[in-house]
This record gives structure tokens, C-alpha cells and sequence, in this order.
């Protein structure tokens, strides 16, 4: 039930809207009946406490309520505010897109280190696979100025969105978005690329309902779902590479935290050198990566 719509000052909207988050055990339910709040007032974290004894107009009060009902329901903060940070960079995430995580920032970091040492006066050209909001593509290109990077995904929703958020970056110019099964993308010519880049599906497909609701629930199951061992989509992938990358170019690859050795293994036997796993902020494996001779 959506709580009484009363405004309140802003100090009792915000207090009884965390309370309503807490019952409803969402993780951190301050700190997102904050977020929640500022959203619906267009104002700071500092002005919630600044001016906590101001009443908020009727439809302020209106929008903050509707938010709180659908982040009772564990709807992932980032489609009610439409927005997230990465990279700390803005990027639109509508509901049906994969949310960018934290750890994909490693995959970004890695990638970034190894392009700035390709000679300056190569034309550097990345391919992101399966893109959702592409924050891989627009990251890399933000901060790279001489790469160009082509981002694919099969959900027409995903594509339109990475076209938004570059545009949102200010690096369009240089970003193309494909509509397309990435499989077959990969297989579609043998135009080759500085690096492929990845994020997939690599959860295994027993395991999704084991996930926090926000992510099981409300997450697009596509962007999850690896397959009965979470490895289907590296399979499938990893025998292509070579064909796809120039001499010197690099596959990267975000991992589950128990698939380095698998999906490194496949790498090698692919042909890939320098076959390498990178971890997260916890430790655990996070990224792969392996070079073409």
C-alpha cells in the first residue's frame, strides 16, 4: 500500500519514508529515502537538512511517495531516478537495462591502461559487446580522445540508451551503436579492433533466483543468465577473437568470482597470450584479459 500522500515537513517525509524502506528491508534504506527525496524536490543532500522544517508542494510530496511504494517493491534505485553515476560520469539507466556496477569500472581502468599504451599514432578502435547502457564505450572514449568504439547489444532498448548517454558525454561522434546478436555481430566480418570488451551474462541460470529482488526481479534476465554453468556466452565468444583483434590487440572480459580459471583457460586455448586475472575491490576474480600474438 502506497503510504498517506501528506506532505509533512521535509524532516517527517524523509524519516517516515526511510521507516517504510526498512520494513521493507531494503539495504541502506536511509540513504535511498534521501536520494528518493532529493530527486522529488530538485534540491542537495545538504538542503534536505538545511531546510528539513519547509513544507514541499502536493505534487512533490505526490512524486517522493510513488518513488518510495516502487523502492519498497526492491525496484533498483536507478530506474526510479532514471540516472546513475559511473566512472563518475551521468548515465542514463531506463527500466529494462542492465545497471552498471561498480566492478565494471575495473574492466574500464584495465582496458584504459592498456590502450594509452598502444602507439599515439594508431587510430584506436574498440568493440563493446553486449553495451546495456554503454558505459564501457562512453567511458573509454571520454577519456581516450584518439579511440572510437563501436557498442553492440541485441535489446534495442540498451542500444538507443548507450546512444543517449553518449550523447549525454558529449563523445557521439565517435561512439556507433549496433542493434545486433552479438554473436553473429562478432562473426560478421573480420574488420579487426584494438580491443573487444565485455560485460556479459555470467550468472549461472539456477542461481538468478538466489539475487536480491532488485536484480532477480526487475533486471533484464538477458543480461543475466550465463547458462547452467554461467560460461555460455565465453564459449561461444572466445574461438573468434583472434580473428577480430589486430596484432597487439587485447580481449577483456568482467567474470564471475569462480569463473578466472575457465574463462582464462578458453582465452588460451584460442590462441590469446598473456592470458592474465585481474580482481575486484573484494579480491575475487573480476576481469580477464588475453592478448593476440
Amino acid at each position: 500500500m502506497i503510504p498517506s500522500m501528506d506532505n509533512g515537513s521535509v524532516r517527517s517525509m524523509l524519516l517516515r519514508g526511510a521507516a517504510r524502506l526498512i520494513e521493507s528491508g531494503v539495504p541502506n534504506a536511509r540513504r535511498n529515502a534521501e536520494w528518493l527525496l532529493c530527486h522529488s524536490l530538485g534540491c542537495s543532500t545538504l538542503d534536505l537538512y538545511t531546510h528539513s522544517g519547509r513544507w514541499p508542494a502536493d505534487d512533490q510530496a505526490r512524486v517522493f511517495w510513488q518513488s518510495v511504494h516502487r523502492r519498497a517493491n526492491r525496484e533498483p534505485l536507478q530506474y526510479i531516478l532514471g540516472t546513475t553515476e559511473f566512472m563518475s560520469r551521468p548515465f542514463a539507466v531506463p527500466t529494462g537495462v542492465f545497471v552498471p556496477r561498480p566492478d565494471t569500472e575495473i574492466l574500464v581502468e584495465l582496458a584504459e591502461a592498456r590502450l594509452r599504451r598502444m602507439p599515439l599514432e594508431s587510430s584506436l578502435e574498440a568493440l563493446d559487446l553486449c553495451c546495456g547502457s554503454g558505459v564501457i564505450a562512453v567511458s573509454l572514449t571520454a577519456r581516450i580522445p584518439n579511440l572510437n568504439a563501436i557498442a553492440v547489444d541485441a535489446c534495442a532498448l540498451a542500444v538507443a540508451t548507450t546512444q543517449k548517454n553518449a550523447r549525454r558525454n558529449g563523445v557521439d561522434d565517435r561512439i556507433t551503436a549496433v542493434k545486433a546478436d552479438v554473436i553473429r555481430y562478432l562473426s560478421s566480418d573480420d574488420h579487426e579492433v584494438s580491443a573487444v570488451l565485455c560485460n556479459p551474462p555470467y550468472i549461472v541460470t539456477n542461481e538468478l533466483s538466489n539475487l536480491p529482488p532488485e536484480v532477480s526481479d526487475h533486471e533484464p534476465r538477458a543480461a543475466l543468465d550465463g547458462g547452467p554453468d554461467g560460461l555460455g556466452f565465453y564459449r561461444a565468444v572466445t574461438p573468434k577473437l583472434a580473428d577480430r583483434l589486430r596484432p597487439g590487440g587485447f580481449a577483456a572480459f568482467e567474470i564471475g568470482d569462480d569463473q578466472g580459471a575457465a574463462v582464462g583457460g578458453m582465452m588460451t586455448e584460442a590462441g590469446l597470450v598473456d592470458v592474465s586475472v585481474s580482481p575486484d575491490f573484494a579480491g575475487r576474480d573480476r576481469v580477464v584479459v588475453g592478448v593476440k600474438r
